[in-house]
């Protein structure tokens, strides 16, 4: 259960890349896996993103106090981990220490009733590409051919341990039009371990890296009311061997240009860490709804979410029509591998299992898709490099349906796996840390892409493709972000013959301020 701070931060740890060091999400998620992967700290559920900065500080202060109390040695070998904790510590500064964790890095922090950043990061960007072209796990973000200039900035707000704000507008602009929009913005309520979030922003349910058999930040994020536990907790009597397990469920409206207008989709996740080295996660989600739908009533909303139903059972114009989508994921954390398999010193196992609308009997699923991949970190025996390899394949019933035709998706994006219905995807990636300011990345992947949208004997869009991207710390609060992707395309956008060779050139400046009411 949360424990009693004065002015816990409960705003969440975006989904966003401020300031590179990793790619389609914040560096801190990749941090917090090496440092659980390691054994640093057990029984952590990561896979519900985003964490709050108050659940991602918890992970922190466990491996912060097991390096601190080890009288042993037994993580000397852990050393090339200093520089993570470093930034880690860094960053969470001020949630430490209302935890009790004071460091060198954080004597001084200090946080009162009030805590105010009006601006947390900036962020300029351009991204130069020879086609139009939608971005992949950014935001449902479309490029079109050329420059693509934008400036972002995000600013947090908290007050005690209850009321939380949260808000990052972005401009953008390219040859011919200039968009002004917030990305993501919430205010968040928590009383106890129960938090309430109303506003727009992104979740990523599941331990895919390139996707998501449930949700991803492929699209457009959600305008949502959120309700769940604020951190996980645990069970009394014999249920507390479930261990750690945190609920989350949301009720969000997709956009108006679709097949039913502002159309609904619900989702209820539930995740728990029963074994130090395991996590497991079900997700229940279920599209509903929208103009010219007769709207459900709340006794039946309940209904919804507990009994399957289809619309092979119930008419279209039934309002108890409903597009489901079902998952289930895990994720193994294996220490030390190196005394048996001398290719890595950590593994991660996982999968993300999913289905669509029916089951094949009572029990087994009919035509599911799923992710399965593994995790490296101290590749080849180099402490300061990881790998990657995921495989994803979708079946041709998934994030399409009879009714609703727009299929799984948020303004044309789908909001799972971009790969879409009928696709698979084969991604592998090495990083490696060059030193404690510059990291380099490299990926390859061959990806088959369905369109979600009714279109029986459409072709797939083939990619096949390699990137690379470089990360750079100027100083503490000022990094660069450089990314380029080639892909040779066949049958684009769905048209039978239309092939292409894409580029795409990134370069992102960040800086964050320290600055604070």
């Amino acid at each position: 259960m949360t424990s009693s701070l004065y002015a816990a931060d409960r705003t969440d740890v975006p989904l966003k890349n401020w300031g590179g060091f990793s790619i389609q999400r914040s560096w801190v998620y990749d941090a917090l896996e090496k440092i659980v992967l390691a054994g640093l700290a057990e029984r952590v559920v990561l896979n519900t993103k985003p964490l709050s900065r108050v659940e991602a500080a918890r992970v922190v202060a466990e491996a912060v106090r097991r390096i601190r109390d080890d009288q042993y040695g037994d993580y000397n070998h852990r050393g090339y981990l200093e520089e993570t904790v470093y930034h880690l510590v860094e960053e969470f500064g001020p949630e430490l220490a209302e935890m009790g964790v004071r460091t060198p890095l954080n004597r001084e922090a200090r946080r009162g009733f009030l805590s105010f950043r009006p601006v947390e990061h900036t962020q300029f960007g351009i991204g130069l590409s020879s086609r139009s072209r939608r971005l992949i796990n950014d935001f449902g973000q479309f490029d079109e051919k050329g420059g693509n200039p934008s400036a972002a900035f995000d600013g947090r707000v908290q007050l005690g341990d209850y009321l939380s704000f949260y808000y990052e507008p972005q401009v953008s602009w390219d040859a011919e039009s200039y968009e002004a929009k917030l990305m993501s913005g919430y205010t968040k309520f928590t009383f106890r371990n129960i938090e309430l979030m109303a506003g727009r922003e992104s979740v990523w349910w599941g331990p895919g890296y390139r996707g998501s058999m449930s949700f991803s930040n492929n699209a457009f994020p959600l305008d949502q009311v959120r309700v769940g536990s604020a951190e996980p907790f645990r069970l009394p009597w014999y249920f507390k061997l479930l261990g750690p397990i945190k609920i989350s469920t949301f009720v969000a409206q997709l956009d108006e240009h679709r097949d039913f207008p502002n159309a609904k989709v619900s989702g209820l996740r539930i995740a728990l860490a029963p074994r130090p080295r395991l996590e497991i996660g079900f997700n229940r989600i279920f599209q509903f709804g929208g103009d010219g739908k007769p709207s459900v009533k709340p006794a039946k909303f309940i209904d919804l979410f507990f009994f399957r139903r289809g619309c092979d059972e119930e008419t279209p114009d039934n309002p108890l029509c409903i597009n489901n989508v079902l998952s289930i994921d895990a994720t193994v954390r294996l220490p030390d591998v190196n005394r048996y398999i001398p290719l890595a010193r950590d593994m991660a196992l996982y999968f993300d299992f999913g289905w669509d609308d029916t089951q094949g009997g009572d029990i087994i699923p009919q035509k599911p898709g799923g992710i399965a991949g593994i995790f490296l970190t101290g590749f080849l025996g180099d402490p300061q490099m990881d790998f990657r390899f995921e495989y994803a394949r979708t079946s041709n019933i998934q994030f399409n349906h009879v009714v609703y035709t727009s299929g799984f998706t948020n303004r044309g994006a789908v909001l799972s796996h971009f790969i879409g219905t009928d696709g698979r995807d084969i991604y592998a990636r090495v990083s490696r840390w060059m030193n404690r300011d510059l990291h380099l990345g490299l990926q390859a992947s061959h990806s088959q892409i369905g369109r979600v949208t009714s279109s029986v004997g459409a072709p797939k869009e083939q990619r096949t493709g390699f990137g690379f991207d470089v990360s750079y710390r100027f100083s503490n609060q000022s990094s660069l972000f450089l990314g380029y992707e080639f892909a040779k395309v066949k049958d684009r956008d769905f048209v039978l013959g239309k092939s292409a060779n894409d580029h795409l050139f990134q370069l992102e400046f960040s800086r964050s301020f320290d600055f604070e009411w």
